[in-house]
């Protein structure tokens, strides 16, 4: 397997490389775009946006910390980076693919709290302050997990050249299907079916909606309007979803597929799809806000045409401009 990558001709390390290093530079500016569009606008400072800026970070995090380092092995067909530098990227992509299908999974759960329950239950359940302290004790869960076991010894680190990066090598059969049966429960299937049935839910509350004859939906305790707003940040949240589902569901079958053996030879480039679908995962979400969220669109053009703020001081009926 380590020659496929040093014999790959060089149309193909052309095509990999460009592919992946394009894939990079998107997601680090797509990601910095929704950060930075939160901090600048308060409008976008809402409970929901805490889950879509926790997904950013845990996109930056590949950007900045996994998808360089591919970039530099595809290009040299090999690793030469050093123990140190294995064992910290194969941390930080392991903590991504565990951490991503997790927080897609409360951001759903927020989704339907959001649309198909009362007012007073939503800032119950997700105020402010508890988002921030439901994110973190589930990110600090997730790295505890990714971390633990190698610091005990019960995994270990090394390079993969099919997928261009280090990962997990399994010390045992039996560590391998514990491992396998905790990582697809906790981090993929549960999120994912917690992702499908409520958004599942909300979609019929929205369908009840167009249906209807006004533009509120009624709820079962009492009479609450959900804004156009709420529908479309919903709308934008569905898009976010089955394009995760496009690029996870394949990246877990052919995880499996590898680990377990059970092609008997995985081709090296359907391994290194397993990345890119992770890459690409890590990649679209800013542009589906753009393109479906309003606010998070008039944001981006903001800072990427470098257009002026207009701010209008009411009492002396002056307009200030600045950047």
């Amino acid at each position: 397997m380590a020659d496929d990558l040093s014999t790959r001709g060089l149309l193909l390390t052309v095509v990999e490389v460009s592919s992946l290093l394009t894939l990079n530079v998107l997601s680090l500016m797509g990601n910095t775009l929704v950060c930075a569009s939160v901090y600048k606008n308060a409008r976008l400072r809402t409970t929901t946006n805490l889950y879509i800026i926790a997904l950013a970070v845990s996109d930056l995090i590949s950007a900045v910390f996994v998808m360089p380092i591919g970039t530099a092995v595809l290009i040299a067909g090999k690793w030469d980076f050093g123990g140190i530098t294995c064992q910290l990227h194969a941390f930080f992509s392991l903590f991504v693919i565990y951490v991503s299908p997790v927080t897609m999974g409360l951001t759903a759960v927020n989704r339907y709290v959001r649309m198909c329950k009362t007012d007073q239950q939503y800032r119950k359940l997700f105020s402010a302050a508890k988002s921030r302290a439901l994110l973190t004790s589930v990110w600090s869960f997730v790295a505890c997990y990714t971390l633990v076991p190698r610091l005990l010894g019960l995994q270990a680190y090394a390079f993969v050249p099919g997928y261009a990066q280090c990962s997990i090598a399994h010390l045992s059969e039996s560590g391998k299907m514990i491992h396998y049966g905790i990582v697809v429960t906790l981090f993929f299937l549960l999120p994912l079916m917690a992702t499908i049935i409520c958004y599942t839910k909300v979609a019929k509350r929205i369908r009840r909606h167009k249906v209807g004859a006004c533009l509120t939906i009624q709820r079962r305790e009492r009479n609450v309007s959900i804004s156009a707003h709420e529908i479309k940040v919903s709308k934008s949240l569905f898009a976010v979803v089955f394009a995760f589902m496009i690029c996870w569901i394949p990246f877990w079958v052919i995880v499996i597929l590898r680990r377990f053996r059970i092609v008997a030879k995985m081709p090296r480039n359907f391994e290194l799809l397993c990345m890119f679908l992770l890459y690409f995962s890590n990649t679209i979400n800013p542009f589906i806000y753009a393109g479906m969220n309003q606010l998070f669109k008039r944001e981006f053009r903001k800072m990427l045409f470098c257009e002026k703020r207009h701010k209008v001081d009411v009492s002396l009926g002056v307009v200030h401009e600045s950047r």
